[in-house]
Order: structure tokens, then C-alpha cells, then sequence
């Protein structure tokens, strides 16, 4: 009876387990170890008490075992997203140093803009000359794109382009930068002054900007100082596995043998009349 309940309760756990997130679970109280104990109890053999807790014992290695793989599986990951961080970062840093190299200073009085040939020097004039050709060029209802202007030594690109929400045209402002075209916000509620001051503060950011990046890069190599020692690493209590695991395979076959020598000496008894 005990015998049936055991492997009841074990058949419903390892139905319900799946978790093996968790490090450790102290499963002592668990229904299937008590019924194997109270069966090895039942039985008056010791053989079946020590398989009992040798097999509660093994279960609870091999959650940790299976907890170390999915640990390592997870350690790959973040090496392999540190790396990527590492790598896209740098290539920002790169661009954003060529971008500063070239970048022509707009503040005070040396601010200039350049709008389809015309050079204007008044932020406010600048301001309304480039909303006015983008707006225009939205009410032609034309898709299209084409390099509207010049600030600071970047190229301005205008694309005209349907809206995803109604399918009316859209004008879209980007800052033409190296290897990162800067998008530059424009709706209904902008002003001249304001596109102005979005732009020149989009070419005033770039120093911010690589020191973001340069923390990218030594948040990315901190990650990968912490977790590439531990790649492959072995589970530190494989040894105590592999012996509990062969103290039982002694038992299960001492048992086995026992079982058969019984089995032999009842049959070799004359039957009942």
C-alpha cells in the first residue's frame, strides 16, 4: 500500500515540478519521501530505509545540478548581451568623435543656416524658412525626401512620407550624423524658435552623448569581469551525486538479488493441497 502511494505522490510531483530556477529545496517533508520511509518503515528493512534517503538525497542534487546548467545557460547570455553592448557602444563612440571632429559651433552670434542655397543668420528667420519648406512640402501630399538644409556642419533630410495612423502625409526632419540619422520632432504646436532650439541642442548634446557611451562601454566590461570567470564552471557537487547515485544502484541490486532468491525458494515450496 505504501509502496503504490509512493509512486502516486512521485508521479504528481514530477507533474507539478518545472521550476528549477531554485538553488536548494529542503524536500524532507515532501508526500513521496514520506510514503517511501513509511513503506521502508512497514517493511522492517533497513536496505529500504537507506534507499529512501538516499533517493531524497539524490532528487535534491539533481535540482541543483539542473539549477547550475540553467545558471550557466543564463551566464552565456549575459556575456554574450555585455559584448554586444561593448561593441555597439565603442562603434558610438567612434561616430560620435568624427561627428564632434567636424561640427561647427552655432552658439551666440556665429549661428548660420543653410536652406536650399540661401544662408540665414537669424534664428528666428532659419526657423520659419525651414518649417515653411517642410509644411509645404507636406501639402503636396507627395512622398519624397531630399536634403532641405545645413546646420552646424550636418546635412538636414526631409522625408515625406504617409502618416501609419491616418495616411495623411507626415514630414519627417532627421539630422544626418555618422552612422545615426538623429531624428528632429515636428508637429502642429512647433515654432521656429523652438525647431531651432531642438536642433541646436541636438549638435550642443554631443559631448553628453559619448560620455553616455564611454559609461556603456565600462558598465559592459564590469559584467563581463563578473561573469566570464564563472563560464564553465563545473557543478561543485558532481562527486557526491555520482557516489550516492552508485550507493543506490548497490542497494536497488542487493534488493533485486534478494527478490530473486525468495522468488526461487517460494517456488521450490510444494503447493498447497
Amino acid at each position: 500500500m505504501w509502496q503504490n502511494n509512493e509512486r502516486k505522490a512521485r508521479f504528481i510531483e514530477a507533474a507539478l515540478s518545472g521550476d528549477r530556477t531554485i538553488r536548494r529545496i529542503e524536500d524532507e517533508g515532501g508526500q513521496a519521501n514520506q510514503f517511501a520511509m513509511a513503506k521502508a518503515i512497514a517493511s522492517g528493512d533497513s536496505r529500504l530505509m537507506r534507499k529512501a534517503g538516499l533517493e531524497s538525497e539524490i532528487a535534491r542534487l539533481q535540482r541543483q545540478r539542473a539549477a547550475h546548467v540553467d545558471d550557466q545557460h543564463a551566464i552565456r547570455r549575459q556575456i554574450r548581451d555585455a559584448r554586444l553592448d561593448q561593441a555597439h557602444a565603442e562603434g558610438r563612440i567612434r561616430a560620435i568623435t568624427e561627428d564632434l571632429d567636424r561640427r561647427q559651433s552655432t552658439r551666440g552670434d556665429e549661428f548660420s543656416m543653410e536652406i536650399e542655397g540661401r544662408t540665414l543668420t537669424q534664428r528666428k528667420a532659419a526657423g520659419a524658412a525651414l518649417l515653411t519648406k517642410v509644411r509645404l512640402a507636406a501639402r503636396e501630399r507627395t512622398a519624397r525626401s531630399w536634403t532641405v538644409g545645413r546646420i552646424g556642419g550636418f546635412d538636414l533630410t526631409c522625408l515625406i512620407q504617409s502618416s501609419l495612423r491616418d495616411g495623411r502625409p507626415e514630414p519627417d526632419l532627421t539630422l544626418e550624423r555618422t552612422d545615426f540619422p538623429q531624428s528632429i520632432g515636428i508637429d502642429g504646436e512647433t515654432t521656429p524658435v523652438g525647431l531651432i532650439a531642438r536642433l541646436e541642442h541636438a549638435l550642443d548634446r554631443m559631448e553628453t552623448e559619448r560620455e553616455e557611451q564611454r559609461r556603456r562601454v565600462t558598465d559592459a566590461k564590469a559584467r563581463l569581469a563578473g561573469y566570464e570567470p564563472r563560464l564553465g564552471e563545473t557543478f561543485p557537487l558532481q562527486g557526491e551525486l555520482d557516489a550516492k547515485l552508485a550507493q543506490l544502484a548497490e542497494i536497488e541490486a542487493d534488493l533485486a538479488n534478494t527478490d530473486g532468491v525468495t522468488g526461487e525458494d517460494r517456488s521450490a515450496q510444494p503447493k498447497a493441497a
